[in-house]
């Protein structure tokens, strides 16, 4: 039960993170390429509100540290690389086309599955 109960509170977290503590600046960053940092940060937001998640749940020390490493820099990694695609092929940026969708369902996917992996 301890275990789903974990998977369920990081997947919670990724949500927080990625949909309700959003910025205008994050927003236009993702957008246009020209501010990673604003980028970066909100990779942070996510490493640190799961390594908060996890130190809940028992798990500290370097195994802690290492975990929030990995979701900062791949989550980095997965949003600045959906972000260079969608500025080199600019279908992937346009909502109304079925591509947008694809690459969208592509980001929460990966990302979903590095929650999946801190998980276990």
């Amino acid at each position: 039960m301890t275990a789903a109960l974990l998977l369920i509170a990081l997947l919670t977290c990724h949500y927080l993170a990625d949909f309700c503590m959003t910025w205008p600046e994050l927003i236009r960053s993702k957008s246009d390429g020209r501010n990673l940092w604003s980028i970066l940060f909100h990779a942070g937001v996510h490493a640190v509100l799961m390594g908060i998640c996890l130190l809940l749940f028992g798990v500290n020390g370097q195994m802690l540290l290492l975990l929030m490493l990995l979701e900062w820099v791949t989550h980095f990694a997965i949003d600045t690389c959906k972000t260079m695609l969608s500025l080199k092929f600019p279908v992937l940026a346009d909502i109304k086309q079925k591509a947008y969708w694809t690459l969208y369902g592509l980001d929460q996917l990966l990302h979903q599955s590095i929650v999946v992996v801190i998980w276990y």
